[in-house]
């Protein structure tokens, strides 16, 4: 008898199965009964049935090479890894002012008077000091340097609600030299070239002179984007910054970019409320200048494509415009960061010409009253010889030709004026000299200042902390400073 078929027998071949099938036929099946159709095998058998079940599972073939693989690992072992530490060196290395000309962009300026004072001694525009004004107070403001050329205002901006006053804006006249801001951060350079260039009575460097002349028969775009070209503003605007500072400005527009953009889809997308909208665009510092010309009170904004006029000038120009910079710190007194600086006339032209009046007046009496025995008062020209008048940008020749004031001619051609008379007066004229020339040393010392301001700022530490924490690193000593600091 035929055993029943198990599960998992080993297979059997279709021969097999005929061999069976006759030996079942003869030999009795012990009662249980088979179907004849199970002793035939079924169409396909082998196919679906037998071998399928049962069929060795086939391996896969063996990889071949494959090209781009190899080639992968081929390049991949030839590559040397390239050292970062040069370029991180270049990165943090010093600037040199050829680089800083070719940078094609503009740094942010921060608000600080010694900042503008340093770029306006480098623009050759010594005839201007920068004084930070802390109150609108009248008082205040009359204690000033005068003239006071021009004011800038800073404050953060964000577009939303700026006034627009078409009907004071007019198309710039050509009495006024106003530009159009047409790069990012060039706003403070852009507010002091709206400044500078309308003054009276100054001098400027031969670069500044140049440009002025080469700009002033175009628009204000134009005298923007050729103010964007100009590569000795735009390097001394760039000298308060260190390579480090250039390379994050760079980032930090790219930045900017990115959430204009995502701004822009947003507003599209849905409409926001006004506070909401300044949730979303970032405030910016933005400076403005206040300027007086032809009679009348200008506010120069290069975001603006015309002026503003804000009227003519009553008792003092600078009245009006603190009454316009008060409405505009009222409308953003949410935002209650804003700064004022005062362009002036530099004190060291006015103490120069005090000075050499004066030594005049010195001179006259000396010219007089020197073969007198009582004439003790030392000879003006003796006591400041040239090399010290030369630091003062003073001569001989200019002194001597100076008109003597009237209150020394009243004083000296009174009839008690004798010999006594003159040598008091003499010595009331040395003590005032010194007084002058002591003035103007502390302000050339002032203007020392702000230029070694900017060469502190542009002496980059980074580079030797750089190495000094490299140095802690290999020596294994920083793993346990940041253990320690950890614990």
């Amino acid at each position: 008898m035929a055993e029943p078929e198990q599960v998992g027998t080993p297979p059997v071949s279709p021969d097999s199965v005929h061999s069976n099938e006759a030996k079942n036929t003869d030999t009795p099946n012990n009662g249980t009964r088979r179907s004849g159709r199970a002793t035939k095998a079924p169409t396909k058998y082998d196919e679906e049935y037998v071998i399928p079940a049962y069929k060795t599972p086939i391996q896969p073939a063996i990889p071949s090479a494959r090209p781009k693989r190899k080639a992968a690992l081929i390049a991949k072992e030839n590559i040397i890894p390239e050292d970062p530490r040069p370029l991180l060196e270049a990165a943090l290395d010093r600037m040199s002012q050829n680089e800083r000309k070719e940078y094609g962009g503009w740094v942010e300026l921060e608000s600080e008077p010694g900042f503008f004072n340093a770029i306006l001694q480098e623009l050759e525009a010594k005839d201007f000091k920068v004084q930070e004004v802390y109150s609108l107070d009248p008082d205040i403001l009359e204690f000033l340097p005068k003239p006071v050329h021009g004011l800038i205002f800073l404050f953060q901006y964000d577009g939303s609600d700026e006034p627009r006053n078409e009907v004071n804006r007019q198309e710039c006249p050509d009495y006024l030299w106003f530009t159009n801001q047409t790069t990012a951060n060039a706003c403070a350079t852009v507010a002091l070239m709206n400044i500078i260039m309308n003054a009276q009575d100054v001098t400027l460097g031969m670069e500044l002179q140049k440009f002025r002349e080469s700009t002033k028969e175009l628009p204000p775009p134009h005298r923007g984007s050729s103010l964007d070209k100009n590569d000795f503003i735009r390097s001394v605007h760039n000298s308060v910054a260190r390579r480090i500072d250039l390379l994050s400005e760079d980032l930090c527009l790219d930045n900017k970019y990115e959430e204009s953009v995502t701004v822009k889809k947003r507003r599209t997308q849905k409409k926001s409320t006004r506070a909401a909208r300044k949730g979303l665009v970032e405030t910016n510092y933005h400076y403005i200048a206040y300027v007086p010309v032809n009679g009348q009170v200008w506010e120069l904004d290069g975001f603006e494509m015309k002026p503003l006029c804000l009227g003519p000038i009553s008792d003092s120009w600078i009245d009006t415009a603190s009454t316009a910079i008060k409405e505009r710190m009222t409308r953003n007194s949410e935002i209650p960061d804003f700064s004022l600086l005062a362009i002036c006339q530099s004190p060291l032209q006015t103490l120069a010409k005090e000075f050499a009046t004066s030594l005049a007046c010195s001179h006259a009496l000396h010219e007089l009253y020197s073969g007198n025995t009582n004439w003790t008062v030392q000879d003006p020209f003796k006591a400041f010889p040239a090399s010290h008048l030369a630091q003062r940008n003073l001569t001989r020749e200019y002194i001597t030709s100076q008109e003597l004031p009237d209150l020394y001619k009243i004083r000296t051609s009174h009839p008690d004026f004798n010999s006594d008379e003159a040598s008091k007066l003499g010595k009331e004229l040395r003590t005032e000299q010194d007084s002058l020339d002591a003035q103007y040393v502390a302000e050339l010392a002032t203007v020392d200042e702000a230029v070694d301001i900017i060469r502190g700022r542009q002496r980059d530490y980074t580079p030797a902390i750089h190495h000094w924490v490299r140095a802690l690193a290999e020596k294994g000593v920083l793993r346990g400073l940041i253990q320690d600091m950890g614990s």
